[in-house]
């Protein structure tokens, strides 16, 4: 077992690990031992399947649990399929013999629910945190031992609640563009430029004038944004890209 950072970006690394382990320490008060904080700008493709968060902070879990989830575990979660369509905090289980917010098949099968049973991790409460347009954390806490009935009926869940708000407060003034923007769609910012013209209704010789290149080079990047978020046309393009953040002023792009 190990803490596990959100990967590769070290902007503001050691105040996001702090308050990570503080989060770590918060649940402890609740018997859990483990704690998981995860981010994505965008949490469902427009097809409704979940898109791997580009924050993924752990404590005292498997160390390749983080690889594991964004290969396409995270896809395949029980947990965060109904988590992130509820704004209240569930407490779930893969032990059948449980009561919990799985139901039949989730909580028995599937290569979660064998994971975390495997190294006894099966059981806890996760909360989403809408961010006000900003994107969606989700927050867990598990236990290795089921906990008494009466703290899953007592303030337990108001507490957790409150928790993760906090924490997604601090977190969200610290989270680098990088951060906020979907895994599930790259653009360049040339593709990002000229899909935004055309999202603006220019048709493509405007938008080669406005940009300064050939219209040959428009209609390629078009054409290549089309291909990147899996549209039939422009139109479709424009929608797919709005639902996905990228039309904003201040919307991310990647580079080449």
């Amino acid at each position: 077992m190990q803490s596990q950072g959100r990967g590769a970006r070290q902007t503001g690394q050691g105040r996001f690990d702090r308050q990570i382990d503080a989060a770590h320490r918060s649940v402890d008060r609740f018997g859990m031992e483990a704690v998981i904080y995860d981010f994505a700008a965008v949490p469902f493709t427009p097809e409704g399947a979940l898109i791997t968060p580009s924050v993924l902070a752990l404590r005292n879990m498997p160390a390749d649990m983080p690889q594991l989830w964004r290969a396409g575990l995270y896809q395949e979660d029980p947990v965060q399929h109904r988590v992130l369509r509820s704004t209240r905090p569930i407490y779930w289980s893969y032990h059948t013999e449980e009561p919990s917010a799985l139901q039949g098949s989730e909580a028995g099968r599937g290569p979660v629910a064998t994971y975390l049973c495997d190294h006894r991790l099966a059981r806890g409460v996760t909360v989403s945190v809408q961010s006000r347009g900003q994107g969606v954390a989700t927050v867990t806490g598990i236990w290795r031992a089921r906990p008494p009935a009466r703290m899953l009926q007592g303030p337990l869940m108001a507490e957790f609640l409150m928790m993760a708000h906090a924490l997604q407060d601090e977190i969200l003034a610290d989270l680098t563009p990088e951060d906020r923007m979907t895994t599930a769609v790259r653009l360049t910012p040339r593709e990002l430029e000229c899909l935004r013209l055309c999202a603006e209704g220019h048709p493509d010789k405007q938008v080669a004038h406005l940009l300064g290149r050939s219209l040959s080079t428009v209609v390629m990047h078009l054409q290549s944004v089309m291909h990147k978020l899996g549209a039939r046309n422009r139109a479709q393009a424009v929608a797919r890209a709005a639902h996905y953040g990228l039309l904003g002023p201040t919307a991310p792009s990647r580079p080449h």
